[in-house]
C-alpha cells in the first residue's frame, strides 16, 4: 500500500491520474531495487550450484567408466 502523503489528495482527475502514474512507478523502483540487491546474494549461490551440478555430472562419468572396467 502506498500513499499520497500528509494532507489531502489531487481533486481532480487529471492530478489522480497522474498520482496513480507517480506512485506505480515508485512501487516498481523500489521492487528492481530489492531485485538487484537479491540478487547480489543469490549469484554466488548460482555459481556454487553450477559447479556442484559440474562436479556431480563428472563423477558420474567416472563412476561409469568403473562399473565397464569391473565387468
Amino acid at each position: 500500500m502506498t500513499t499520497v502523503g500528509y494532507r489531502g489528495s489531487p481533486q481532480t482527475t487529471l492530478g489522480r491520474i497522474i498520482t496513480i502514474g507517480v506512485l506505480v512507478v515508485g512501487i516498481g523502483f523500489v521492487a528492481v531495487l530489492t531485485e538487484a540487491v537479491a540478487q547480489r546474494f543469490l549469484a554466488s549461490e548460482i555459481e556454487v550450484l553450477a559447479e556442484l551440478r559440474e562436479v556431480r555430472a563428472r563423477l558420474d562419468r567416472l563412476e561409469s567408466r568403473l562399473a565397464d572396467r569391473a565387468t
